[in-house]
């Protein structure tokens, strides 16, 4: 069974390279998807002319093409890695954030009691739930714009600290080097085709239980916004900040009602959440989300 694994990694590994340096002039895009396909084809006629008897067809096929597949991510990631960094804020602009998250200035309200322990379980179990969908997205992302599975999202969290917002690759790869960071419209050219399906279920956002575990996010809470854009709001809105006084969340009533608002409307939801805030709202929360995504109510972020 490691062969049937190893086998077609290290083939497609070996078919990129040698269709690049072939066609000088061949994308190395299309080039890895080239030598997946191949690698796929020719170890499936290797198992049919060896004809294991021990390994059924479909354990064989599909080691057969995860190794493949591993094989192209492995050589893709070499040269562009297997997140994208998206965007980061220079230090002047961490910095100048900061300032405005002084806690002798910003009141920090106590946390609820179990939401920690409800954000740990939660997560943990949709994480275990959900693992075998993300190694489809991961293939899906790959195979239409072979380059990194993952990006990060540089938003700020709880006191005005940026973080790495994990997220499932929507866009083309560098799709910000010529237009900088800018908002995505509902027609963007710059999202991949599984990259509207992904976001229209919000599927590219089930990396972030990563972040609930780590502790960087909650399941609820003010959703993150990319610092960039948290700086200019604080120079026209400096109390912009009293949402950064808690965990930004994957949910909040905010983004089920739309992602695209005013500054002023978005604090003054998210401030009617940090007051009434507690587990059995964000249960609540959560459902709703739930609903709204299975209605298409919520917008496109």
């Amino acid at each position: 069974m490691l062969v049937l694994l190893a086998g077609p990694l290290l083939l497609a590994m070996f078919l990129a390279r040698c269709l690049r340096w072939v066609r000088h002039r061949l994308a190395p895009a299309r080039a890895c998807r080239a030598a997946v396909l191949a690698s796929l084809c020719l170890t499936a006629l290797a198992r049919l002319w060896l004809e294991l008897p021990r390994i059924g067809w479909l354990s064989g096929l599909s080691l057969t093409l995860a190794g493949a597949f591993l094989g192209g991510v492995t050589t893709t990631s070499t040269a562009t890695g297997l997140v994208e960094n998206n965007a980061p804020p220079s230090p002047g602009i961490r910095e100048k954030v900061l300032a405005y998250h002084d806690p002798e200035r910003l009141p920090y309200p106590p946390i609820p009691r179990f939401k920690r322990a409800m954000d740990i379980g939660v997560a943990s179990v949709g994480l275990v739930l959900t693992l075998p969908v993300w190694f489809l997205i991961a293939g899906v992302i790959w195979f239409e714009d072979p380059g990194p599975i993952f990006f990060t999202k540089n938003s700020v969290g709880m006191g005005g600290v940026t973080f790495r917002q994990l997220k499932f690759r929507s866009m083309r790869v560098d799709a910000e080097r010529w237009t900088g960071p800018v908002a995505s419209s509902a027609n963007d050219p710059r999202k991949l085709r599984c990259g509207r399906w992904l976001r229209r279920w919000h599927l590219d956002e089930l990396p972030e239980l990563v972040n609930v575990l780590a502790g960087t996010m909650s399941l609820v809470g003010p959703r993150p916004l990319r610092t960039v854009l948290v700086h200019r709001y604080l120079e026209t809105l400096p109390e912009f900040a009293e949402r950064h006084s808690v965990k930004p969340g994957i949910a909040c009533t905010a983004q089920i009602k739309g992602y695209h608002m005013p500054p002023a409307e978005r604090l003054g939801m998210d401030r009617d959440y940090i007051r009434q805030m507690g587990v059995w709202l964000d249960l609540r929360l959560l459902g709703r989300a739930v609903l709204a995504t299975l209605r298409g109510a919520r917008k496109d972020s």
